[in-house]
């Protein structure tokens, strides 16, 4: 029997729960909270969940001690039926956990700052293939452990599973700063200096990666990881298609002509948020800005000039789906705030109103969001960022019916979320999405194998702190206070699987907790993960997509564990867009 926890600690006005692992045989009864000393302060009645899909993890107990408010050190034991264990240590502090995890994450993003022979090389890019001349792209942050690339976004070829990069990272700290700004909480003052300096770093980077059309060149490719830097990096592009990402060449390389448009972001490929970052930016003054409010401010505008009424020629199919609209209503929402302008308002009710159109009642009260006619929203990065995109709305909109319709239509899709979530044992609390494949809907723990993105598929920690972030927002909004409470319980379940609440045990932050996964390549550990980065996480089974797995080893079938391993940046950005509504 294992009892499992966060490793790092709970907040004390916020949901807590361990999960008690049993073998056969084992039944706990109740488990006890003790301090410090040993001493109990809490005790109570464990929960039976049961066996979860094709896990093979064994049985498993719910413990909640929501009840213990008290700041300290605790641990938790379990006993019953002749077993009992006792978790590792943790905290409950009131703001200690945001502060510190805030400060890791953002320390992550200063070491990974694109510099020395790296930066050297940026500042006179070629691009790939044939476009001539040279782009200055010095700065932006790496992309993963194993990849000193810089991207806005990638995945294009899959029209519907672009992970929001860069762009998204950027405007994270912003948001994250005025959170924390919003608190009130004056020990944040030094930490939210910090979020001003990343943000806008990251929004500097922007500016250099926007095009002459008023788009932003996608991605900073590197060729072989080993090789030397000197001419190795250019600006790429990404085929209509298929991926080059896992080939030298994509399938339909030589079926396609590279244009112009192949280099530069749809609103769906970073081209949203970077509008959103830049826009937001223009509100934040920080001393080592390279530009001025105005600069800022104006390449927004020059972005959704064109990117608005050009966004279809840059996607691979030539349509709008959910994605394009989610992402042009964070930037519209962002131009607005700043600028006042009535356009920007009217854009953003319309891209509002596309959303809307993507909803369809599966129960009262609950919707299904389509990315696009017949594929149920699902998404290996960003899947709570509609909902955000929504509420980011609702807060500015000044019409209250409006509003009010924008809130509605979160509570609906994230009832659903929830209904998809709690229909299969889940004593993690694992957001579970629906997928689609062979024109049959199916729900499922983790990001599917196959998917037109194959053959990338990664585990999911971007997906569910996304997922936290968007409930613990709705939580603060609506009036439904049944909703509101699970709301809460679905923001700090994704949190504490990250933070070591899982069947592994594993934290997956880096420098923190226990258990943290080594990232190997080619059976090599050339490429270090740096404390305060997030791993991709767990994933389904290698065979079986009710499975699970999670490789911390070289096999003869593994030589490079990336799926699981490797840290990227989204999943820390949402991690700390999550945490920050904790605040």
């Amino acid at each position: 029997m294992k009892v499992l926890t966060n490793h790092l600690g709970y907040s004390t006005q916020f949901p807590k729960k361990a999960v008690i692992q049993c073998t056969s045989g084992e039944q706990p009864g109740s488990f006890s909270v003790l301090s410090a000393n040993n001493r109990p302060v809490l005790e109570g009645k464990v929960q039976h969940a049961g066996k979860v899909a094709h896990w093979n993890k064994g049985d498993f107990w719910v413990a909640d001690f929501s009840r213990l408010k008290e700041e300290g050190r605790y641990t938790i034991s379990a006993s019953g039926n002749n077993c009992y264990a006792v978790s590792g240590s943790f905290e409950v502090r009131t703001h200690l956990l945001t502060m510190k995890m805030l400060s890791a994450a953002g320390y992550y993003f200063k070491s990974q700052r694109s510099s020395g022979e790296w930066m050297k090389c940026d500042t006179c890019l070629p691009f790939k293939g044939g476009r001539p001349g040279n782009v200055d792209a010095h700065g932006g942050w790496y992309d993963a452990t194993g990849d000193y690339g810089i991207h806005l976004s990638h995945l294009s070829h899959s029209a519907i599973y672009n992970p929001q990069q860069i762009p998204f990272s950027a405007y994270t700290f912003f948001k994250v700063h005025d959170l924390m700004e919003q608190s009130g909480n004056e020990q944040y003052s030094m930490v939210k200096r910090r979020m001003l300096d990343e943000g806008s770093f990251g929004a500097d980077f922007l500016m250099r990666m926007q095009a002459p059309s008023g788009s932003f060149y996608r991605s900073i490719n590197r060729k072989d990881a080993f090789g030397t830097v000197a001419n190795s990096r250019s600006i790429g592009f990404e085929y209509r298609k298929s991926s080059d990402q896992f080939t030298e060449e994509a399938s339909t390389a030589d079926d396609e002509t590279i244009t112009d448009e192949n280099y530069e972001t749809s609103l769906r490929s970073g081209g949203g948020l970077a509008i959103a970052a830049l826009a937001i930016a223009a509100r934040h003054y920080y001393p080592s800005q390279e530009y001025a409010s105005g600069d800022y401010i104006n390449a927004a505008k020059k972005a959704w000039d064109h990117l608005g009424s050009n966004n279809a020629k840059y996607t691979n199919d030539g349509k709008w789906n959910l994605v394009d609209e989610y992402c042009a209503l964070m930037a519209v929402t962002e131009l607005y705030i700043t600028t006042h302008e009535y356009d920007y308002l009217l854009k953003s009710r319309d891209m509002a109103e596309r959303i809307y159109t993507r909803m369809e009642k599966q129960k009262p009260g609950m919707s299904r969001l389509y990315v696009m006619p017949g594929i149920p929203f699902h998404h290996a990065s960003d899947e709570g960022m509609p909902v955000l995109a929504l509420l980011n709305y609702a807060e500015m909109e000044p019409n209250r019916s409006r509003a009010d319709m924008a809130i509605t239509a979160s509570e609906e899709i994230m009832r659903w979320k929830l209904a998809i979530t709690d229909m299969v044992t889940n004593p993690f609390g694992y957001p579970r999405l629906e997928t689609v494949h062979n024109g049959v809907v199916k729900n499922q723990f983790f990001f599917p194998h196959h998917s037109s993105a194959e053959p990338w598929w990664q585990g999911d920690n971007a997906r569910i702190a996304s997922i936290a972030a968007a409930s613990c927002k709705l939580s603060k909004v609506t009036t439904d206070r049944k909703l509101a409470d699970r709301c809460l319980k679905m923001a700090q379940d994704p949190l504490d699987w990250i933070m070591g609440l899982n069947p592994y045990d594993v934290c997956m932050i880096e420098g923190y907790g226990k258990n943290n996964i080594s990232y190997f390549f080619n059976n090599r550990y050339d490429f270090l993960n740096c404390p305060g980065g997030i791993v991709n996480g767990i994933t389904s089974g290698l065979e079986d997509e009710e499975g699970i797995e999670f490789i911390t080893a070289p096999t003869n079938t593994v030589s490079d564990n990336w799926r699981w391993a490797e840290q990227w940046i989204p999943h820390a950005s949402w991690y700390m867009y999550a945490l920050a509504h904790f605040a």
